[in-house]
């Protein structure tokens, strides 16, 4: 009696295992079906229900791609706008170049003038001081009697 409860306890196990498996098939069966509706890949009448609906799948696609482009369209005539500018900046850097050459020029010949300026003040100052002298050499004259 003992193998025969084995027996039925075998039989009710393989039972179970094989309701396991098939309910696992209808599952997977079941997934494949749904994804596959859902990525468009039927076929038949639901087929032609999902290509009739790319277009409006599409749309939100190509809207966003035209505004993409618009975008980067804006962004190139803004870096155009800045290369301008910037090459104008780089004329303005040049021609400061220019005037600070010029300035540097006159800050040199203000120097050599004002070197010059004080030999001259130095050499007034001495010719004063020879007049001067004479001055007081022919003061001192006059007031001698002649002999």
């Amino acid at each position: 009696m003992a193998i025969q409860y084995r027996t039925m306890t075998l039989d009710r196990e393989i039972l179970l295992l094989g309701g396991l498996i098939s309910l696992l098939i209808v599952v997977i069966l079941f997934a494949v079906f749904y994804t596959r509706r859902r990525s468009g890949g039927a076929t038949g009448e639901a087929g032609s229900l999902v290509a009739a609906d790319a277009p409006e799948d599409i749309a939100p696609w190509v809207l966003e791609g035209q505004r993409l482009f618009n975008l980067w369209q804006e962004r190139i005539e803004r870096l155009n706008e800045l290369k301008g500018r910037l090459s104008g900046m780089a004329q303005e850097i040049e021609q400061l170049r220019t005037e600070i050459g010029h300035i540097d020029a006159m800050r040199a010949q203000i120097t050599r003038l004002s070197d010059e300026s004080e030999r001259c003040r130095v050499e007034r100052d001495h010719l004063r001081e020879v007049l001067a002298r004479i001055a007081s050499l022919a003061h001192e004259a006059a007031a001698k009697p002649s002999d």
